[in-house]
């Protein structure tokens, strides 16, 4: 069975390979997927095969690309995870609640262990864990949506 792409990569230049890999990288860039990035660079190394050795044949050099995209990718996936964002610490960006774990706050107002706090001048609504003492400063220690958790400062 003859496939017309694999007679089309036959003579191929090197720099067919180039512009895909860019075209790639291109998409990636628009989508930022992250994932086109891995192809991109498996493109690039096949312009670089293709430059050692022009005579290599359409169906090799389609499955040495396929063959470095995969291995590319898990290789780049297991590189993001272990050094780069990869799922770290989830970010707090958008839950200010849970930004403030850890800061004091100024005790407003408490009745049976519900009432609020004020940081930074804004008021929140705030749950005692262990039971108010009467104490003017708290400690936030948690967060519940747009609640806070807070119990005496231990001095």
């Amino acid at each position: 069975m003859d496939f017309a792409i694999f007679n089309f990569l036959e003579g191929i230049s090197p720099w067919w390979w180039i512009a895909f890999g860019i075209a790639l990288g291109a998409v990636e860039m628009a989508t930022m997927s992250f994932f086109l990035i891995w192809p991109s660079l498996a493109a690039l190394v096949m312009a670089l095969i293709l430059f050692v050795s022009p005579s290599m044949s359409g169906e090799m050099q389609v499955m040495l690309f396929a063959i470095i995209a995969i291995a590319l990718t898990f290789i780049g996936r297991g590189l993001m995870d272990r050094f780069g964002d990869g799922g770290g610490a989830e970010s707090v960006l958008n839950k200010r609640s849970e930004a403030l774990v850890g800061r004091q706050a100024r005790v407003l107002d408490f009745e049976a262990g519900e009432g609020a706090v004020e940081i930074d001048g804004m008021r929140w609504r705030a749950i005692w864990e262990n039971g108010s003492k009467g104490a003017a400063h708290v400690t936030i220690t948690g967060a519940d949506g747009m609640t806070l958790l807070v119990q005496d400062v231990v001095d």
